[in-house]
């Protein structure tokens, strides 16, 4: 692609030479002649500048350079949409692999592919452009938006329902019973598990994550949200929008995560938890108690982090001086 039309479709102005052709996308370290790369900085640029890119994507206030940039406000969102760009949705056509069981009463949409060994089950709805990878089992009533992709060894239970364009990675459990019990005079009861696994529109969902039913609600993720390998969301829990959940994370039932919320890897929420829209759980924290809209929190218990790096400072003090502390007491007492 010629880089004017790169750089038209990225809304960014060249800078150097404008007859390069881009023939491809790649990181600094494995850029070739023809690929074209992105430096958020000056210390990644000068590592562009070594490699063998033949056009560097870089902010627009960044000094010039020994190769053509493409300046836009983003760099990083930029090689994002250059790569959609340049890499259109895979389409495959209509298929059912012989291999594979589709109940009588399922509604198939158009160009849905079925690879061997899958298992659809009555009333279940599959939207147009879908592709169902091998041995997944999509179980009755369950629902399939268009331009879904399942990959290989993904369970839908019953009633699931997913928006358009949502990604499900291998192995994969959506809809499984919550951990819902009740204690009395020494038994234990199962409580009922009745509700649903509900995914709006554009969720990615890595591998090995399970995604239980609500008890009596529905488990519900919003639409744009990103969801990690090995994670666990509990039944009737809530998230928002655009949520980015790490691996490793996991939210006990009927917790409320607003909108934009971010949590790195190997977070536990406790139960009936709220965390309030555009707050931060750094990795391997705990939460316990309700985290307020905008909060970037750290530790056990997860408190705001710089009143965790204070403690942590002032511990970190007190040991380097507990001698002196120690002799000081005994001088007082």
């Amino acid at each position: 692609m010629d880089i004017k039309k790169v750089a038209a479709l990225l809304g960014g102005t060249i800078d150097g030479k404008s007859d390069v052709d881009i023939t491809g996308l790649a990181g600094i370290e494995s850029a070739k002649p023809g690929d074209m790369t992105f430096a958020a900085d000056e210390s990644k640029l000068t590592a562009a500048e070594k490699s063998g890119a033949s056009c560097v994507l870089a902010p627009a206030s960044i000094r010039k350079s020994s190769k053509p940039l493409i300046r836009v406000e983003n760099p990083k969102l930029a090689f994002l949409m250059a790569y959609n760009a340049m890499h259109t949705r895979e389409v495959r056509p209509a298929f059912v692999h012989p291999q594979s069981y589709v109940a009588a009463t399922a509604k198939i949409g158009k160009d849905v592919w079925i690879g061997p060994h899958v298992s659809i089950e009555d009333d279940v709805r599959i939207g147009d452009g879908t592709i169902v990878e091998a041995n997944s089992v999509i179980k009755k009533g369950s629902e399939i938006g268009s331009l879904c992709r399942i990959y290989p060894n993904v369970t839908l239970y019953e009633n699931t329902r997913l928006g358009k364009n949502v990604i499900i990675h291998s192995g994969s459990v959506l809809g499984a019973d919550g951990f819902g019990y009740v204690k009395d005079k020494g038994r234990i009861y199962k409580f009922p598990q009745a509700g649903r696994v509900i995914v709006e529109d554009d969720v990615e969902i890595g591998a090995n994550t399970a995604i239980d039913r609500g008890s009596l609600g529905d488990t519900i993720v919003g639409a744009g949200t990103k969801i990690d390998n090995l994670c666990q969301i509990a039944h009737n829990v809530k998230i928002g929008k655009n949520c980015l959940i790490a691996g490793l994370t996991g939210i006990s039932g009927s917790c409320v995560i607003g909108d934009n919320v971010i949590m790195a890897g190997n977070v536990g929420i406790a139960d009936n938890t709220t965390i309030q829209e555009d707050a931060i759980i750094a990795a391997k924290s705990g939460v316990i108690g309700l985290i307020r809209k905008g909060e970037i929190v750290w530790g056990y218990p997860a408190k705001p982090i710089r009143e965790m790096k204070q403690q942590i400072a002032t511990l970190s003090w007190i040991t380097k001086n507990f001698d002196r502390l120690s002799k000081l007491m005994k001088q007082i007492s």
